[in-house]
C-alpha cells in the first residue's frame, strides 16, 4: 500500500475518475460535482496495485474557539474505502497517513463530520462537547443540529480540548454546501 497526498489541480484524469467512482459508490456524489472550494482541495489516496482504493480529502478552514484564538484547520471529507478493500485497516493507515502530514504541515487541528463515530474514536478523534457557529458576513448563527469530531494536531490543542466543555465554542466562516 503506497500513500500519496495530492493537490486537486495535480489529479491527472485517470485519478480523478478512480476518485470519483470510488465517492460516488459511497456517498453518491464525487467531490468535483457540486462545490467550487473542492477545486482547491488536498487528496489524500491510498494505492494498491496502480489503483486508488482509498481515499480522504481536505480543505483549509479557521476554526475560531471560544471567540478568541484562530486555529489552521484541515477540514477532512470524501474518507471511504473500495467496497472490496474494506475492513482491512486501509482506511485507518490512510488517517493515520494523513494526521502524519498534517502535523508536519503545522495545522492545529483536523476535523470532520463523522459517518461512523466509533471509527473515528478508536484512532483518536473526540467529539466535540460545545456549541457549533457559522460566521457569515457579521452575524453568527448557532449550527446546533451538526457534529464534529476533531483531532488535535499539536500539544497547544491537545490541553484545549481535554479541557474542553458544553460551555465552549467553535465558529467558521459560512461555505457553500454542507456547512460543517
Amino acid at each position: 500500500m503506497q500513500f500519496k497526498i495530492i493537490a486537486a489541480q495535480d489529479l491527472d484524469r485517470n485519478q480523478r475518475h478512480q476518485i470519483a467512482e470510488l465517492c460516488f459508490s459511497a456517498f453518491d456524489e464525487d467531490p468535483w460535482s457540486q462545490y467550487a472550494f473542492m477545486q482547491k482541495a488536498i487528496h489524500v489516496v491510498g494505492i494498491l496495485n496502480n489503483q486508488i482504493v482509498s481515499h480522504a480529502l481536505w480543505t483549509d478552514r479557521v476554526f475560531t474557539i471560544n471567540g478568541s484564538s484562530d486555529v489552521k484547520t484541515a477540514y477532512v471529507e470524501y474518507v471511504t474505502t473500495g467496497y472490496t478493500m474494506r475492513g482491512k485497516g486501509i482506511a485507518s493507515q490512510l488517517l493515520k497517513y494523513l494526521v502524519e502530514t498534517l502535523t508536519h504541515l503545522e495545522y492545529g487541528l483536523a476535523a470532520l463530520q463523522p459517518e461512523d463515530e466509533a471509527f473515528y474514536e478508536k484512532l483518536g478523534w473526540t467529539v466535540w462537547k460545545g456549541n457549533l457557529f457559522i460566521k457569515q458576513n457579521t452575524c453568527s448563527y448557532l449550527t446546533d443540529e451538526y457534529e464534529i469530531m476533531l483531532y488535535p494536531l499539536n500539544i497547544q490543542m491537545k490541553d484545549q480540548l481535554s479541557n474542553s466543555s458544553e460551555e465552549d465554542t467553535i465558529c467558521a466562516d459560512w461555505r457553500e454546501g454542507e456547512l460543517w
